[in-house]
């Protein structure tokens, strides 16, 4: 797991298991909404996910990606430091 990312499955899958993980991304769903709902529907909207190890963050961003798809907006990720070494 040292070289897995919050792209693997069995990372996604604990990550989501932590305690409060579905709260937190519910949350941040339900603002998202709010956000793009005050925005002009051919415009970019950014959103960030931020955690101290960047796992954390990889899952929380593409779950709310995918929750923001089912309900009909176009959504691109970026996972600016996927590639960094989990321990330094």
């Amino acid at each position: 797991m040292l070289r897995a990312d919050g792209l693997d499955p069995h990372v996604r899958d604990y990550v989501l298991a932590t305690p409060g993980a579905d709260r937190l991304i519910e949350r941040s769903f339900g603002r998202a909404l709010a956000l793009l709902a005050l925005s002009d529907r051919d415009a970019w909207t950014y959103m960030c996910c931020a955690a101290v190890a960047g796992i954390e963050s990889v899952v929380v961003a593409e779950e709310l990606a995918a929750r923001l798809r089912a309900v009909g907006y176009g959504v691109e990720t970026e996972h600016r430091h996927i590639d960094r070494a989990i321990l330094g």
